[in-house]
């Protein structure tokens, strides 16, 4: 014991750490606000599951020993925490214990059984991250010396506190307790060494030593165990590290209800907007703080590029740099950002002109000089993303890159109007005939003549609207879809109609590239054109409608109950409403579009129709469901090409073809196309077809 040293360690280290951890709070805090503290019950859950339970790490297949790894190191230091303050109170008084830790119940051993078990086991994979760092040094990985200093660190914690029960051990049992050592001893439960047999074991290390060495040994031990401590706590808000004291708060800050923060409803009217380039993010301090807690809490774990398409096909998207590059620029500016705080705090309450013309001047001094896209992010980067979140969905903190990404587009739209120029012919024919393809809208219903398809117009009270898209309208391909699922729909006895003429894109399109002005206007009028008609069911074939509609037009007072064209056949089939023949020969795979999967959940549908049309059952793609390949096609890219790297659609063909299959099925209209563009160019588009899950069940219909 050694009360005025423990003092001075905690007292110094605790300074240190707090004064490092109000600076990180203070910047949070001086980001722009947003609303995370609803639904405590959801948050807590996801808590314990995808943070404390490891899910994303151990739940992936494809690396689930470096995620036991981690997950193993992870939890022995939870429960080493308890040991360590166990030993803090050591220093003030021995015998020291937490409640119902102690030596008089089994709670106490129960501990002390874990603590130990698990710290064997942390070390264990410690070793491996060694070697998995140094021998295997898996390509998404960055090894750094931040990387082998805390396993180093940790590996010291385990170590230290392993050797200090070691040499305690030997004190008591083969020097007979020469300084009255505290230890458990209890007439029922026995000496604490029956429960500690990796204690035991180390102190076969120094059992051969005196009673003075291993006494001089348990001091070191412990004083190097609390040191240690207090060092690594003070390294971690320094570097990557820092993820361990912000994944749990991050991982419960986790957008709800849907996969991430849904992209801002900008006030175009508001002029101080424009006047002061808050209109979308230009600049660091436009980040609200938890997008801020994001780039604090990146692992630099790399998981996101490993199944990132743009990465993987050579783009210069790279994620990892992404974060780490905004993150630096937040820190540069970290001072000024939490001066205009301060300062925008104090301008909110005086009342005297002059004095605010003054203060806002000053907050203007304070903004970031550097223009994130072109300066900080360069542009192809940016314009790379295809928002297929495939990197969210495997974030192990839940980091939310799309966000950051769309309300960039919108800020180099709205404020720098800097785009790629080979969007504006889409988005002209957005403008002027509601569709990206320019095609006239009054040749919008064309495709359904002869389907004997009703129109809102003359039957507003039918019980479904079919969202027909602009695709389904207008690109000839997918006007085969919209005409099986009519006719699915039909021979179902469904109530349905069309708005024909009526119909809009839904703004998908102008809201990922960052055209805010050209969505709302779109979304306004389609919005007052279903709500006049007092719509409230609606089904689509296409996944990015549906994703608008469902999610986004409420933004605008669009409320409506939006099915996806599989969620509805496969709901048709189990009331018996439509019947499936298992007729279709040859082997079948499903492409999981990206804003039906992993932005929508529907994953089952799809392939329980699938299964009930074929003889051969489902050959599932080796990247599949929550992790499927992305076609390329998203974030707007299908009105875009593709001059860097690889195709994206072309990978994914690939991955097809090496499946040795003779159908591949789709539920989106752009995946179809880009799939098919794929077969194309592998000359394989005859031996490989490419085909819509209504065409599907059109087909196999008994």
């Amino acid at each position: 014991m050694n009360p005025l040293l423990m003092s001075l360690l905690i007292i110094v280290a605790l300074a240190i750490f707090g004064r490092t951890m109000v600076g990180k709070i203070q910047l949070l805090r001086a980001l722009e606000p947003t609303d995370r503290a609803n639904h405590l019950k959801e948050r807590l859950k996801n808590m314990a599951i995808i943070a404390i339970g490891q899910k994303r790490l151990i739940g992936r297949a494809k690396e689930r020993s470096s995620g036991i790894m981690h997950a193993f190191i992870f939890w022995g230091f939870c429960v080493l925490v308890i040991r360590s303050l166990t030993l803090y109170g050591e220093g003030f008084q021995e015998g020291f214990h937490l409640p119902f830790l102690g030596g008089d119940g089994l709670l106490g051993y129960l501990y002390i059984a874990l603590k130990d078990i698990m710290e064997g086991a942390v070390l264990l994979m410690i070793l491996y991250a060694f070697y998995r760092r140094a021998v295997l040094k898996p390509k998404r990985m960055h090894n750094t010396v931040e990387a082998y200093l805390v396993l180093g660190l940790i590996g010291i914690l385990m170590v230290s506190d392993l050797l200090y029960d070691g040499a305690r051990y030997n004190l008591i049992q083969h020097h007979n307790n020469p300084q009255s050592i505290h230890y458990f001893n209890h007439p029922h439960y026995g000496s604490e060494f029956l429960w500690t047999p990796i204690s035991v074991a180390a102190a076969t290390l120094v059992s051969g030593l005196s009673a003075d060495a291993n006494t001089t040994i348990m001091g070191i031990m412990f004083w190097l165990h609390i040191c240690t401590q207090l060092t690594f706590l003070n390294i971690l808000p320094l570097g990557k590290h820092f993820h361990v004291i912000t994944a749990l708060p991050n991982v419960f800050l986790k957008s709800l209800g849907y996969p991430h923060e849904k992209p801002k409803l900008l006030d175009l009217e508001d002029e101080a907007a424009w006047e002061d380039e808050s209109l979308g993010i230009n600049h660091i301090h436009q980040l609200n703080w938890k997008q801020g807690l994001d780039l604090y809490t990146c692992t630099e774990c790399g998981r996101c590029k490993d199944v990132c398409p743009t990465y993987i096909t050579d783009k210069p998207l790279n994620l990892h740099e992404f974060n780490d590059k905004l993150k630096l620029e937040l820190l540069e500016n970290s001072d000024n950002i939490i001066k205009k705080a301060k300062l925008s705090s104090t301008m909110k309450q005086c009342k005297d002109d002059a004095q605010i013309e003054k203060i806002k001047e000053e907050l203007a001094e304070l903004d970031s000089k550097k223009q994130l896209v072109g300066e900080v992010i360069a542009e192809d980067t940016l314009w790379a993303c295809t928002t297929c979140r495939g990197c969210e969905e495997v974030c192990p903190v839940t980091i939310e890159h799309v966000p950051r990404i769309t309300a960039m587009r919108q800020g180099q739209f709205l404020m720098a109007e800097a785009y790629p120029r080979e969007l504006s012919p889409s988005l002209k024919g957005l403008e002027r005939n509601g569709n990206p393809w320019g095609i006239g809208y009054d040749k919008r219903a064309d495709w359904a003549q002869g389907l004997d398809i009703k129109k809102m117009a003359d039957h507003p009270d039918v019980d479904y609207l079919f969202w027909v898209g602009c695709a389904g309208s207008f690109d000839d391909r997918s006007k085969k879809v919209s005409t099986s699922l009519v006719r699915i729909l039909q021979k179902a006895d469904v109530s349905f109609a069309i708005l024909g003429v009526e119909e809009k894109c839904t703004g998908d399109f102008a809201r990922r590239v960052g055209n805010e002005m050209l969505y709302q206007m779109t979304a306004q009028e389609n919005i007052e054109t279903l709500n006049s008609y007092n719509v409230k069911k609606i089904i689509t074939a296409c996944p990015h409608c549906l994703n608008t509609l469902k999610h986004e037009y409420p933004q605008m007072g669009g409320n409506y109950e939006v099915i996806h064209h599989s969620e509805f056949i496969d709901q048709l089939v189990k009331a018996g409403k439509i019947k499936l023949k298992q007729t279709l020969d040859g082997a079948l795979t499903y492409h999981d579009p990206c804003y039906l999967g992993r932005y929508n959940t529907i994953y089952d549908q799809p392939r329980s129709i699938l299964r009930s049309v074929s003889k051969g059952g489902l050959r599932e793609l080796p990247r599949h469901g929550r992790e499927s390949f992305c076609c390329g096609a998203g974030g707007g890219r299908m009105w875009m090409e593709e001059t860097i790297g690889k195709r994206i659609y072309l990978e994914r063909a690939e991955e097809i073809v090496r499946r040795q299959v003779s159908k591949v099925a789709v539920g989106c209209p752009f995946c179809m196309t880009m799939i098919e563009d794929g077969m194309k160019e592998l000359e394989k588009e005859e031996e490989i077809k490419t085909l819509d899950i209504a065409e599907l069940v059109e087909n196999n219909m008994a």
